[in-house]
């Protein structure tokens, strides 16, 4: 391990909330192995609330290891607060988060460290795969998505093992279920990614097919960080490509409709398309001022709003001789 790495402080976080049914002893293997190899860490806990039992476990745990720190929040926020919350509280430069479960094998997880040094986020990727067709199906489907919107070409963006240097977070705050697109969240503000080919746990091999309003809510999880990452700043892009769309689209029929009424003396106002065609002209009119508005708050806010982030100072140092 390069000396320079385990110089620094590590914070390891593990957030609680749904898969939480062998949450201690996933822990208690994390905390075996990667205490075996860093001298300087510190292991964070947060625990959604409604999990009473697992507290309760994890209470009876920090009797034995009063160095873990142990955050149980006052009501379920999801997975991307827990990790914020354990974000808050971690006093490491680098950061370690880990899954309530198993995703790859726990001896993988310091292959992650020989790429810290030259990134700001090293993302674990779960390969060779295990797991059953349907999972991996499913993992293909939505970074395919991911890539699609955002145009950054993620293998496994969903893995929960990553590590990440610590002044991420002095730009970036994540909520709700954010925690998946983290990486896409850092890359907007400047930040570094690469992913590292981890082996997959033989214990994340269950076939996880979900409810269809899950796979619904991710898709509008994902619009919406789309939304907020690429058009926060530019609203009139986003509205206004939709408006003029939707304008056009509308005043092309009503030309082909007006067409036919003077060319071929067609009725229009018995016709479904007049009606419709009206419709997506008011629709693009609203578009557009909604992007107007938009911009107008954008542009009142501006200053408040710090538009680039410094990587690094070279400076000229300037030296005075005596005379």
């Amino acid at each position: 391990m390069d000396q320079q790495l385990t110089s620094n402080k590590l914070s390891v976080i593990i957030p609680i909330c749904e898969r939480s049914d062998n949450a201690i002893t996933v822990y208690q293997e994390y905390r075996q192995y990667i205490a075996q190899q860093f001298e300087n860490v510190e292991f964070i806990c947060v625990v959604s609330n409604g999990l009473k039992q697992t507290a309760d476990l994890f209470q009876a745990q920090k009797a034995k290891e009063p160095d873990l720190k142990l955050i149980v929040l006052n009501r379920a926020y999801g997975e991307a607060t827990a990790l914020q919350a354990g974000v808050d509280h971690a006093t490491g430069s680098l950061l370690l988060f880990l899954p309530a479960y198993f995703q790859v094998k726990t001896e993988e997880i310091t292959k992650l460290f020989s790429h810290i040094d030259e990134h700001d986020l090293v993302l674990a990727r779960r390969w060779p795969r295990e797991d059953v067709a349907t999972n991996q199906l499913q993992t293909k489907i939505f970074n395919r998505c991911v890539k699609l919107l955002s145009n950054q070409n993620f293998s496994d963006i969903a893995c929960g093992v990553k590590l990440v240097r610590a002044d991420v977070f002095k730009e970036l705050h994540i909520y709700g279920d954010q925690h998946r697109f983290l990486p896409l969240l850092a890359y907007q503000l400047g930040f570094n990614w690469v992913e590292v080919d981890l082996s997959q746990s033989e214990k994340d091999v269950g076939n996880r097919v979900y409810h269809p309003g899950v796979y619904v809510r991710r898709l509008l999880d994902l619009l919406a960080i789309v939304f907020l990452t690429k058009f926060n700043k530019k609203p009139l892009r986003f509205f206004g490509l939709l408006g003029t769309t939707s304008m056009a689209i509308g005043v092309f029929g009503l030309l082909m409709l007006a067409y036919e009424r003077l060319v071929f003396d067609v009725a229009a106002s018995d016709r479904p398309l007049l009606v419709v065609c009206s419709l997506l002209v008011v629709l693009g009119i609203q578009l557009l001022g909604i992007g107007l508005v938009g911009e107008t708050i954008t542009f009142t806010h501006a200053s408040e709003n710090r538009e680039y982030r410094v990587k690094k100072i070279h400076a000229h140092v300037q030296t005075n001789k005596a005379v």
